[in-house]
């Protein structure tokens, strides 16, 4: 299940909204994407919806920087680079990652990143 799903929205937005989280944003070693997208799952269960409402803006803001703080504990990193330590965006790089079990290790991140996330939830 995903997590539209599991916060009860059905629209279809969302997996497209996020495709460009991949790779530390567009392959650039940034953000890493399962990071990213977790970040977005808080706003959707706890976000506000008046942009003038200043009390859950901060609290939104302290929830995103207790999982920054959890997720940098189980990783070391939440920047992409930094946790698989090649550029995805040179070729010869995203090769190696490729060869050398990449995609094996950023599904092991997203999974963990799920898990991490749907403690985090529940507990908020």
């Amino acid at each position: 299940m995903s997590f539209k799903e599991y916060l009860g929205y059905e629209e279809s937005f969302i997996p497209r909204l996020a495709t460009g989280f991949g790779g530390g944003v567009g392959r650039k070693g940034s953000l890493c994407g399962a990071f990213t997208a977790s970040i977005m799952a808080i706003g959707m269960k706890m976000g506000r919806t008046d942009p003038k409402d200043r009390e859950g803006l901060l609290k939104v803001y302290d929830k995103c920087q207790q999982f920054w703080e959890q997720f940098e504990k189980e990783f070391g990193s939440r920047d992409c680079y930094g946790l698989i330590g090649l550029h995805l965006d040179d070729p010869e790089e995203n090769k190696k990652w490729l060869t050398t079990g990449g995609r094996e290790k950023c599904t092991g991140i997203v999974e963990k990143t799920a898990q991490i996330l749907c403690e985090f939830l529940n507990k908020t």
